[in-house]
């Protein structure tokens, strides 16, 4: 058995309960292990909702670093990452989270997210942000760059779609128009967990996949190499 990490970073409701073990107190923890990461600091902390916000409060708690609701989203807009066309997710993206101007204008934002696939969400997120007025904007994220495609239910893209397979931080960075960026490390995600680091399957971020496949093949040429009968 290979337990999804993603549940606890992204996918399940905070409140849950998967796997056994509580996603908030994952999510938060994620958090606190960012703040002692970070090499940048601010004046706020700016959470991306919604996955987002429990990562956010213990980055807060653990920086010291106040936090504010400076992006609020629109509930009736689905997500974004897993629309089919690049027009729907950033069309998604422009509605779905609105800054707040009173709150960003004039301050050094951290920006605290759950994780970057593409990079096409973010940059729209950074773009609105600074459009609010804000000085500097600072990205940190809870989990490590995703840099191998899901065979196993998330769709992720092909490895070639993954912004952190084919670009550097500093490449990121700068194409989102940063003025610092910052991943969490893969041992800091694990050391997050409350369930052994062995049992999670953490293929995006390593490339070791529980079930044999190649990081560089697409989803569906998996999902048709395993409907074909074993020789």
């Amino acid at each position: 058995m290979s337990r999804c990490i993603f549940e606890f970073i992204y996918f399940s409701r905070p409140d849950s309960r998967v796997f056994g073990a509580s996603v908030y107190r994952a999510r938060r923890r994620l958090g606190e292990r960012l703040a002692r990461e970070v090499p940048f600091t601010g004046d706020i902390v700016v959470p991306i909702p919604d996955s987002g916000t429990i990562a956010g409060l213990g980055f807060s708690q653990e920086s010291g670093i106040p936090i504010e609701l400076g992006i609020i989203r629109n509930h009736y807009v689905g997500r974004t990452f897993i629309q089919p066309l690049q027009t729907s997710r950033e069309m998604g993206v422009r509605i779905k989270l609105n800054p707040v101007r009173e709150v960003l204008k004039g301050k050094d934002v951290i920006l605290v997210e759950d994780s970057l696939v593409r990079g096409t969400t973010s940059r729209e997120r950074v773009k609105a942000v600074r459009a609010a007025g804000a000085r500097r904007v600072f990205l940190a994220l809870s989990c490590p760059p995703i840099r191998f495609p899901c065979f196993y239910g998330i769709d992720f893209p092909t490895r070639k779609e993954l912004v952190a397979a084919t670009h550097s931080v500093e490449e990121i960075r700068d194409s989102l128009g940063l003025d610092g960026l910052h991943y969490l490390s893969f041992n800091g995600m694990l050391s997050a967990m409350e369930l052994p680091a062995d049992g999670f399957c953490t293929a995006c971020f390593s490339g070791r996949y529980p079930v044999p496949a190649s990081g560089f093949m697409g989803k569906h040429q998996f999902e048709h190499d395993a409907r074909l009968p074993c020789a």
